[in-house]
């Protein structure tokens, strides 16, 4: 949990603001979370495997027909 020290209290992470300010006196007081480069990765090679196997089904139903 994120200690304002203006404030002297701490907020959970659903308090603060998307730019992770104080709710009460806008200090900010916690980095934004961004998703790290391995999740973008893993994202960026379940769309290509994904596609693929759309692919395959498709030639698969058209071999079929």
């Amino acid at each position: 949990m994120p200690w304002c020290e203006t404030c002297a209290k701490f907020h959970p992470p659903g308090e603060l603001s998307d730019e992770g300010a104080c709710p009460d006196c806008g200090t900010v007081i916690a980095a934004p979370a961004k998703a790290p480069w391995h999740f973008k990765l893993l994202v960026a090679a379940l769309v290509i495997y994904l596609g693929w196997r759309a692919f395959q089904g498709v030639a698969w139903v058209i071999h079929q027909l």
